[in-house]
């Protein structure tokens, strides 16, 4: 009795071994063919955005075509103010300054201490005395001009000199400011100015003067003077253009319709004053 519950045990095993094993469903042959690379890379492209877009923390991150097309406006907008910054600096300076009396220039020749010379005020004459090479004519030349003359001079005495020629102070350059100002008189260009600036630094116009009426009187090629109207009331507002001062000009402030009315005033009330002294 028992080998026959023996036996019922063990057949009963082998076939609920048997049907585990076989019972699976068999794979196709398009189940079994491998998938196309195509499809593989494009899941793999699909988890590999998902994980970029992913932050550290968990949280989505942003995209980043988005934010450079949000970004581009600003950029140009950054580049332009650059841009608009960088030229009112380039605009103060003169591409060619050609020297005058009383400018200060400084010579170096390199490696040569006993031909450099520090600290040269140019004479009246506009001519200075230089070591072994004697006089040198600088006035109303560019400072390149100097370097080229001084080196092919001093080349007689030094083999292949190295000259450098350095604008130290510049007190020639000068303009004049006349009129309704504040504080009339003759000022020193250290730099490239505007008619604006100029007036500022006298003092600007007073409140006879007119500014719609300035103007700029200049030294023309053929020794005339030529006047250049400037209304510094529509260069206030942003409506009108500023002029740039050239060495030599005259700033020309008139006087107003408050002026013409003082002054009848002023006549009015002497002219009354004397007929009360007479009586």
């Amino acid at each position: 009795m028992r080998s026959g519950w023996h036996r019922c045990i063990v057949i009963v095993s082998f076939l609920f071994a048997f049907n585990s094993v076989f019972a699976q469903e068999p794979k196709s042959d398009l189940d079994k063919a491998p998938k196309p690379a195509g499809q593989t890379n494009q899941k793999q492209e699909r988890q590999r955005q998902v994980g970029e877009k992913k932050a550290p923390g968990g949280a989505a991150a942003p995209d980043s075509s988005k934010s450079d097309a949000n970004r581009q406006p600003l950029r140009r907008e950054d580049q332009s103010e650059a841009e608009a910054s960088i030229g009112a600096y380039v605009n103060s300076f003169f591409t060619t300054t050609r020297l005058g009396p009383e400018d200060v220039i400084t010579v170096d020749v390199f490696d040569q201490p006993s031909y450099s010379r520090a600290s040269i005020t140019v004479p009246p004459s506009g001519r200075v005395n230089y070591p072994v090479i004697g006089q040198v004519m600088v006035a109303g030349r560019a400072i390149e001009e100097i370097e080229k003359e001084i080196t092919e001079r001093l080349s007689e005495y030094i083999r292949e000199p190295k000259v450098t020629v350095q604008l130290v102070r510049v007190h020639s350059m000068k303009y004049m400011v006349v009129g309704d100002v504040a504080t009339p008189g003759i000022y020193e260009m250290t730099r490239r100015m505007t008619v604006n600036e100029a007036l500022a630094k006298a003092g600007d116009v007073n409140r006879y003067g007119d500014i719609k009426n300035i103007n700029v009187l200049r030294l023309q090629p053929n020794g005339q003077t030529a006047p250049i109207p400037v209304n510094i009331h529509e260069v206030r507002r942003g409506k009108a253009q500023d002029v740039f001062l050239i060495p030599g000009d005259t700033i020309v402030v008139p006087g107003n319709k408050f002026k013409t009315i003082d002054k009848v005033m002023s006549v009015a009330t002497l002219g009354y004053w004397m007929r009360v002294i007479v009586r």
